[in-house]
């Protein structure tokens, strides 16, 4: 039986050996390795020296190309590109010429303008990033300059981290031990050679090599999967991945494969389980490939965006209203949220003039989810019923619909918004809320400098002022962590507060401590002492406050 597959041990001087033509292929993921990878790959190697062994780098995959000569890097493109940028930094240290040209001949072939050929790059990356690898770290010198080059995409700037790693690594050490690191990385470094005969098989082996243990990029394999589906010529191909690095570039690797676990969940109704499983069986099983890239992808990746962000920055025509709703939700906890949001702005559009009442309800809901401490189950499942029905009025905002509450969730609620709020995340989404929805207030979005401030400490010293305002230690405990104990403040002004008693911490917060910038802390200006009474109080008011602002007083 003819496998279609010839392995055979090799070493990267013979990889990179003369006349060598290594490309990247379409559906490969970017430059991706940060320098805590590329210094893990220099310490082993300099620990195979140091022992005198052989130092083994895995298996390298490729496939024929379009051109004779030529192969596609199905799998080993992250430890090529970086042993590469390590063999530049070397030649470029390298103070004998004639070993310095040795090692460029592992780089590239020169080239010949008597006949008319350029120089043949060893290894040539996606067109994203190909010509600055070439120019940034592939030509010789290039790496003397790295200042020079801060780099553009996150790829880039990956390529010149690592680049300089290697140099800040590699520049004081005596040039001997330099040559004998240099002899391991183009002698020493064993590997398997895996040529596999046609692209199709290419794509089967980059899918199981990337689907298996931990995902380190689902988009990618994903990706793959929908190119192969889509049956894409050569020029195709190569346009489709120019998009999809675009939103790539856009989300950032990490967030695009967050955003197909939104898709994913969009589309199934029981989304648990492997992320490229699901996404095959709920999406790439149902949709035509070629749909989904050109009409629904760019569709999402602007939603996504702005869910991620709260900003409307690619003008989608968003109410100042539906950003605030949405920076209310980004600072909740769980994100369950995001896929109705997402599947709302893509199926309606964010100026549909039922956004601002959808998005109020979503955020409503969602505060109330966690505030009530609902189980994950529960809430996917309230959420889900809100996402099938984005398209059907009648149902989402019916009075017994998705979006509505009962009276006996709002009587809980109302009672769950006086007692303690116990985590970080729930004190600060809350009290982000209040300021808000106070008179005056405005939505502060959840990356900014704001920090939850308890006015009575948590931890009152024993010698304080608060021993004897508050001397009751079960009612220290239960009012603490109450809404009516929290104001806002920056983390300087916070951190000056800390456990001070109340008049000192009064003359912090607005004596240029910018507490008046807050709702939420604003109304301590006009109060004398902090006691059991005020802050049971304060409770009370703030929680009518926000079942006022959400329609359920």
């Amino acid at each position: 039986m003819q496998l279609g597959v010839r392995a055979q041990e090799s070493s990267l001087s013979e990889v990179f050996a003369p006349g060598e033509r290594l490309r990247m292929p379409h559906y490969q993921r970017s430059y991706s390795w940060g320098d805590r990878e590329a210094l893990d790959l220099l310490g082993d190697l300099i620990d195979a020296m140091d022992a005198a062994i052989a130092h083994f780098i895995g298996a390298l995959v490729f496939v024929n190309g379009d051109e004779p000569g030529e192969l596609e890097i199905v799998d080993g493109q992250q430890r090529l590109t970086t042993l590469t940028i390590l063999l530049c930094v070397l030649r470029d240290l390298e103070t004998d010429e004639a070993r310095s040209r040795a090692l460029h001949k592992l780089i590239a072939d020169e080239d010949r303008p008597l006949l008319g050929e350029g120089a043949n790059w060893r290894i040539a990356l996606n067109y994203d990033v190909g010509a600055f690898f070439r120019d940034s770290i592939q030509t010789p010198g290039a790496t003397l300059k790295l200042d020079n080059e801060p780099g553009e995409s996150e790829s880039q700037q990956k390529i010149i981290a690592n680049a300089a790693a290697f140099y800040r690594e590699l520049r004081d050490m005596p040039a001997e031990r330099r040559r004998a690191l240099a002899d391991v990385v183009t002698g020493g470094c064993a590997l398997v050679r895996v040529v596999v005969d046609n692209k199709d098989q290419g794509f089967k082996v980059f899918r199981v090599l990337n689907t298996r243990g931990k995902e380190p990029g689902a988009h990618d394999i994903i990706k793959t999967e929908l190119f192969q589906r889509a049956k894409f010529t050569t020029a195709e191909a190569n346009a489709y991945a120019e998009r999809w690095a675009e939103h790539e570039a856009l989300l950032g690797g990490g967030a695009f494969d967050d955003l197909l676990r939104q898709i994913r969940v969009i589309h199934d109704r029981s989304p648990k389980g492997d992320l490229y499983a699901g996404f095959q069986k709920a999406v790439l099983n149902k949709i035509d490939p070629r749909k989904f890239l050109d009409e629904m992808l760019p569709n999402y990746v602007a939603a996504f965006r702005i869910a991620e962000t709260g900003q409307d920055t690619l003008g989608m025509g968003a109410p100042q209203s539906v950003l605030n709703s949405i920076n209310q939700l980004r600072a909740l906890e769980h994100k369950t949220w995001r896929a109705p949001a997402i599947q709302f702005i893509v199926e309606r559009g964010l100026t549909d003039p039922k956004a601002p009442e959808f998005f109020a309800g979503l955020e409503r809901v969602s505060y109330i989810s966690q505030v009530m401490v609902q189980e994950r189950e529960a809430r996917n499942k309230k959420l889900a019923r809100i996402t099938e029905a984005v398209r059907n009025d009648r149902v989402l905002f019916a009075k017994s619909g998705p979006l509505s509450v009962s009276r006996d969730e709002a009587r809980k609620l109302r009672d769950r918004l006086t007692t303690r709020f116990g985590t970080y995340g729930q004190r600060r989404a809350i009290a982000l809320r209040l300021c808000a929805a106070i008179a005056g207030g405005r939505t502060i979005p959840p990356e900014s400098d704001a920090t939850v401030e308890h006015v009575l400490p948590r931890n009152p010293p024993e010698d304080s002022h608060w021993m004897i305002t508050w001397p009751d230690p079960v009612k220290r405990r239960e009012q603490c962590d109450t809404i009516g104990n929290f104001v806002l403040l920056t983390n300087k002004v916070n951190q000056k507060a800390d456990r001070l008693d109340y008049r000192a911490k009064k003359e912090i917060y607005f004596n240029g401590g910018g507490g008046q910038e807050f709702a939420l802390t604003r109304d301590l200006m006009e109060q004398d002492a902090w006691t059991s009474d005020v802050v049971r109080r304060r409770t009370e008011m703030l929680a009518d406050i926000l079942m006022q602002t959400w329609g359920l007083a």
